[in-house]
């Protein structure tokens, strides 16, 4: 599990299980880019869970953060959610 990401601000571009992937999620639609560059870092799987629920939902990528690993995490402000089962 891979994301595109600016390492100083944190900012998400794209994701995917394999880096390949991940560029390709970040290319998909994209005319031009032309800002600071990005990094292809590993990311934790809760990270990733979070930004397929959001991809399924078309909302925008949230924000991450680097641990001291060079891994891709939640940042720690980021509201956490449950979800409760029916039954």
């Amino acid at each position: 599990m891979y994301v595109i990401v600016d390492s100083e601000s944190g900012h998400i571009f794209g994701f995917g299980l394999t880096p390949k992937k991940a560029m390709k999620h970040f290319l998909h639609g994209l005319l031009s880019y032309d800002g600071p560059p990005l990094e292809t870092r590993p990311c934790s799987q809760a990270l990733y869970r979070q930004l397929q629920a959001l991809d399924r939902k078309d909302m925008p990528l949230v924000d991450c953060r680097i641990n001291r690993n060079g891994v891709a995490v939640c940042r720690k402000d980021m509201p956490r959610t449950t979800t409760r089962r029916k039954g």
